[in-house]
């Protein structure tokens, strides 16, 4: 096949899954309120935007990413348009087509192995933080009940320690230090249960429903399509915290945090199947298949 050709052929397929993924955005797509905001999207466009970073890589990713959020919002308008926003999207879809060319030749036996030593490491970590914080009397009222000149560090475990070097001086101690336990005690045990609970949702489903479609890749998938979409929704927590929506700065970074990232997991892991699936199709297409590798 001519080099021409070849990426005019990528190119197309790309935007087909563009239009697609256009449709479902505009026409399936909702917004939940967080804190009064309109501060979580909900839709299944990303099983289609996806799909130019799994077949072409990053660089077709970022493209049908960012086209997807810039031309969704011409076509749907809600709110103000942010271009930061827009160019975070990208950086995710190139995050996302990067992951899946640095996994999807992995073992998948491996990386569940892998995935569940990690997932049982963060539990007992989260739990030993949560024990020597308590040992210690580290919670979020420690500096409003004790003299920030007579606090002695010598005694406390690291964790501890580590906590109160990071805040002590900081604008807002208290505030910060209480962002910090959450981060190193729910935050490690969350990681940890989402590790098992992805674990558990590949067995289940892959064998379920799965049979044929693809589902030695469902891991990869999973890691790919999770891990990039908590990179991008914490960046888009962050510019929507800066930008438009002030009110949130009000509150702990966390609490406007993990119902976005619950919403993240939970639909990330859904689209991975569906993603398994219009993979699979793909692969069992040889002329298209031709496309995935580099031209002739």
């Amino acid at each position: 096949m001519k080099k021409s050709s070849f990426y005019v052929r990528r190119i197309t397929i790309s935007a087909v899954f563009l239009s697609i993924s256009l449709v479902m955005k505009t026409l399936f797509s909702f917004y939940i309120p967080i804190f009064g905001q309109n501060g979580m999207s909900i839709d299944i466009s990303g099983i289609f935007s996806i799909m130019p970073a799994i077949l072409f890589g990053p660089v077709y990713g970022a493209a049908t990413y960012g086209l997807t959020d810039l031309l969704g919002y011409l076509l749907k308008p809600m709110g103000t348009y942010i271009p930061l926003m827009t160019l975070v999207v990208a950086a995710g879809g190139f995050i996302r087509g990067t992951l899946w060319a640095f996994l999807r030749n992995k073992d998948s036996k491996k990386l569940r192995i892998a995935i569940a030593v990690c997932s049982a490491f963060l539990l007992v970590v989260g739990i030993c933080n949560i024990a020597f914080l308590s040992a210690d009397g580290i919670n979020k009222n420690f500096y409003e009940n004790v003299q920030k000149e007579n606090i002695n560090t010598d005694s406390m475990h690291f964790v501890s320690k580590a906590l109160i070097t990071r805040t002590i001086n900081t604008k807002d101690p208290s505030g910060n230090l209480s962002t910090y336990i959450s981060f190193v005690t729910t935050g490690v045990i969350g990681s940890a249960a989402l590790g098992i609970l992805l674990l558990i949702a590949d067995l289940f489903i892959s064998k379920k429903f799965l049979r044929d479609t693809g589902k030695g890749q469902i891991p990869q998938l999973l890691i790919t399509m999770v891990g990039s979409g908590l990179i991008v929704t914490t960046l888009n927590t962050i510019v929507l915290r800066e930008t438009i929506l002030t009110a949130w700065k009000l509150l702990p970074f966390t609490i406007v945090w993990i119902p976005r990232v619950i919403e993240e997991i939970l639909g990330n892991t859904i689209k991975a199947y569906f993603v398994s699936i219009l993979l699979g199709v793909f692969k069992r297409q040889r002329s298209l298949n031709e496309l995935t590798g580099k031209p002739s």
